[in-house]
Formats: C-alpha cells, sequence, structure tokens
C-alpha cells in the first residue's frame, strides 16, 4: 500500500512518459494530467490496454527468499533500494524491497509491467526478477528498463527458465540459455551465470517428467510400462546427483539459469563504499578470500560470504572510515516522507 508518507513515493514516474508523479485526489499524477489510480491503496502504474492476467492456478504466497538470495539482499546497505520485480505474491515486506508485479495481490506494493517500469533513472540499487523472463514478449525491453532504473553500480539479478515446460501467467515467450542471457544483459558488466542449486538439472527433469505424464495418455501395454517407468524415477534421489556436474556441463540441461551484472557506463563504478575498496587493494588475503569484490551472490557450495556482508560484520570494526560510512547510511522505508499536495 503506497503511503503518502513513505520514501516510495519519491521514485515513482509516469511509466510513459517518465515525468514525476504527486498523489493528488486520491490517485497519482502527472504534471501534464495523467492520471493512474490506487486499488486498495497500490498504485496501477501500466498500460490499461494490457487486460486482466490470469494465472493458471491459485498464485500461493511466498513466505520469502531462497537463502543465498536473502543472505545478499542483506548484504546490500540499508539504503540502497532492492526492486523485486514479478514479486507475485511474495508475503515478505521488508521496507527497503519494492514488490512489483504485473498483477495485483494483497503482496504487491506497485502493480507495473517491466517493460515500461514506473521508477526514477538511476535510482534502484538492485533488481531482482525470478521467474519472469519467460513470461515476457519482449525481454529486451525490460532489460533496458533495469538498465534505465539501476544507479550506476547498480545490480541486476536476473533468471529465466532453460530446460522447462510451458506454463502460463499469461504464457512462455522466451527461454534462455546460459548465452542468451548474457546477449539481453550485454550492457552489463557480467559478475557471473550460473545454474543456482534450485535451477539444476534434476528439476529440469522433474518438471518434463511430471509435464509429460500429466499430458501422456497411455493405452497399450508398453505404453502403460512406460509411463510406470517414468515415475518410478521419482523413486531416486535424482537432486542429489546434481553434485555429479559441473557448473558448465550443469548449464546445458539446467531447468534455470541465473545472471548477475553491474551497471557499468564507465567500466568501473560501484555501490562498494571506498573504504571498503581500498582495505581489500592493500589486504591480500581479502583479495584471496573475495577475488570478485563486486560479487553478492554465494557460491552454489559453500559458506554464504561477500565482502560487503564481511564489510557490516566484521571490516568496520577495523578501519575507522568504514565504521563512518556505514553509521551515516540512512536507511530506505517504503513508509515515510512527501505529504499530498
Amino acid at each position: 500500500m503506497l503511503d503518502p508518507q513513505g520514501d516510495l513515493l519519491s521514485l515513482l514516474v509516469c511509466p510513459e512518459s517518465k515525468a514525476p508523479l504527486v498523489l493528488k485526489d486520491g490517485s497519482l499524477q502527472t504534471a501534464g494530467g495523467r492520471q493512474y489510480p490506487l486499488l486498495d491503496g497500490v498504485p496501477i502504474l501500466m498500460d490499461e490496454s494490457i487486460g486482466e492476467i490470469r494465472h493458471e492456478g491459485e498464485l500461493l504466497a511466498w513466505p520469502g527468499y531462497e537463502p543465498a538470495i536473502a543472505f545478499m539482499l542483506d548484504s546490500l546497505p540499508l539504503d540502497e533500494v532492492v526492486l523485486d520485480l514479478g514479486s507475485g505474491n511474495r508475503a515478505l515486506n521488508h521496507p527497503r524491497i519494492i514488490r512489483s508485479d504485473i498483477c495485483l495481490t494483497r503482496h504487491v506494493d506497485v502493480v507495473a509491467d517491466a517493460h515500461a517500469l514506473p521508477f526514477r533513472d538511476n535510482s534502484i540499487g538492485m533488481v531482482y526478477a525470478t521467474a519472469v523472463f519467460e513470461h515476457l514478449h519482449s525481454p529486451w525491453v525490460a532489460a533496458e528498463e533495469i538498465w534505465r532504473v539501476l544507479k550506476p553500480g547498480g545490480y541486476a539479478l536476473v533468471d529465466c527458465n532453460f530446460v522447462f515446460p510451458f506454463h502460463g501467467y499469461p504464457a512462455v515467450y522466451f527461454n534462455a540459455s546460459a548465452e542468451g542471457m548474457r546477449r539481453l544483459f550485454r550492457q552489463f558488466t557480467e559478475l557471473e551465470v550460473i545454474a543456482a542449486p534450485w535451477q539444476m538439472p534434476s528439476f529440469a527433469l522433474r518438471a518434463l517428467i511430471g509435464e509429460y505424464l500429466h499430458f501422456f495418455k497411455p493405452m497399450s501395454a508398453e505404453e502403460h510400462s512406460f509411463a510406470v517407468a517414468l515415475k518410478a524415477l521419482d523413486g531416486h534421489a535424482i537432486q542429489s546427483f546434481d553434485t555429479r556436474f559441473v557448473q558448465k556441463e550443469a548449464q546445458r540441461i539446467a531447468a534455470a539459469v541465473t545472471y548477475m551484472g553491474i551497471k557499468q557506463s564507465l567500466g568501473h563504478e560501484t555501490l562498494l563504499p571506498e573504504p571498503l575498496l581500498q582495505m581489500w587493494q592493500r589486504d591480500a588475503e581479502l583479495q584471496a578470500r573475495f577475488p570478485k569484490p563486486a560479487a553478492l551472490l554465494p557460491a552454489p557450495v559453500g559458506p554464504l560470504q561477500n565482502l560487503l556482508h564481511w564489510a557490516a560484520v566484521t571490516g568496520r570494526h577495523q578501519d575507522s572510515a568504514l565504521d563512518e560510512w556505514f553509521r551515516t547510511r540512512v536507511p530506505f522505508c517504503k513508509e515515510r516522507s512527501a505529504p499530498e499536495s
């Protein structure tokens, strides 16, 4: 729900013209008179011609994020805004995470289209989009919009189905390989492209077999025997077999792939504080532990760690300039400032 006293209002713009919006007479308006309604207090900032989006089944509430994703989001300084693009019905309501979806649910902060984001240029610290890009009719346009709204040094963390069945919301338009994601986000400086633990080949295999059996109507004895054999695969712990694949192999048959990159027009912009970069540059042990200082997503296996988290927990107590930097951050909060005009 849009709180007139919240920081969210300061980020919102008209999705078409990108003109600023003000809250007036119960709607969001541009100076030129374009109006956008609030439904149950939620801004509806998208083209009305898109129409109603119907899901294939009940849209269940998501409690939160995968542990590695939650750790990464928590690593960002609290003054950096996170846009959860295509958040669906994610119940977790963090003050600095803006939940945006094309459908209005009780757990959405803004209704918007990924092809025309209603946020100011250079205003977002991270855009996170999971299970979204396969459903976009023009994902290259959405990639450009993510670039536009991110701050210099801001992060894009986006995944897309690869070896996975067709499904709704409202359709699957494009699946993407690792190389496809690199092409979509070629403007960005790539940090990594991986098949995350929840995207590995076992998930692709289960999804394909499940969909096959759902539609397969065996008639002959051989067909029934084949269906029984497929169902029997469920009795194996195939998820544990994912450890037999190195990343390069897994990405060839993964259910999805994840891309993470940084917006760097000049090639060096970063959200990392300067005191931290200086510490890293003079400390060989830190460099060995965190060879990519800007990387936030933990490795698929191993401890949850990145340089920013280390800085917040340990590094700030070793360097007064870094501690001062953390102490002077003003947390973003969706519920503060900007009275109605």
